[in-house]
């Protein structure tokens, strides 16, 4: 049976098996797939917020970033496979960011996304009978996506706190509100 496997320049190498493929023109940075197309996005897009990505150990991300950046200088180790180099692909753009190339938070990660506003959408479900409750999880669930936006913004283009905090808080009025209620009493 024949496997293929994207090469260099969007070029398919065929390979007899998985362990034979050749991978002196593999480009781990080409898209795995057609990103011109709807589909091609989405796979993409699975693929690097896979929540299971969530539960690899930090050893093993180390491990793929150390594949990825061996493979981006065309040093792989000897008998490496061309499954083994895109799941440390997946683990590296699911857990390392883009711009910085930092280990991101694991509960700032895209991947965390699902899983953890599911198990907030469900808090704020189940405690929506008391005003104190629905603010609390108003406040969790807009922190939550602060966090994660944070974690995944650009890089390259730094924003001071000064200029993310009004944002933040413009979701959050209950620190608002016991800040005022603080200062005001005696």
């Amino acid at each position: 049976m024949m496997y293929p496997v994207r090469g260099t320049e969007g070029s398919t190498v065929l390979c007899v098996n998985k362990m034979e493929a050749d991978l002196t023109g593999f480009n781990i940075d080409a898209p795995r797939w057609d990103q011109r197309t709807f589909l091609g996005r989405v796979k993409h897009f699975l693929n690097i917020t896979d929540p299971r990505t969530v539960f690899v150990s930090e050893q093993e991300l180390d491990w793929a970033k150390m594949m990825v950046e061996k493979s981006r200088m065309g040093v792989v180790p000897q008998g490496t496979q061309v499954e083994q180099l895109l799941y440390a692909k997946k683990l590296y753009d699911s857990a390392f960011h883009p711009d910085t190339g930092e280990k991101m938070n694991v509960i700032g990660r895209m991947s965390f996304q699902l899983p953890g506003g599911m198990i907030i959408t469900g808090f704020m479900l189940q405690f929506y009978r008391t005003m104190p409750a629905v603010i609390f999880w108003q406040w969790v669930n807009q922190s939550f996506n602060a966090l994660v936006n944070y974690t995944n913004r650009n890089a390259a283009s730094p924003i001071s706190v000064r200029k993310r905090r009004p944002w933040w808080a413009a979701g959050c009025p209950l620190p608002l509100w016991l800040r005022l209620t603080v200062s005001i009493s005696p």
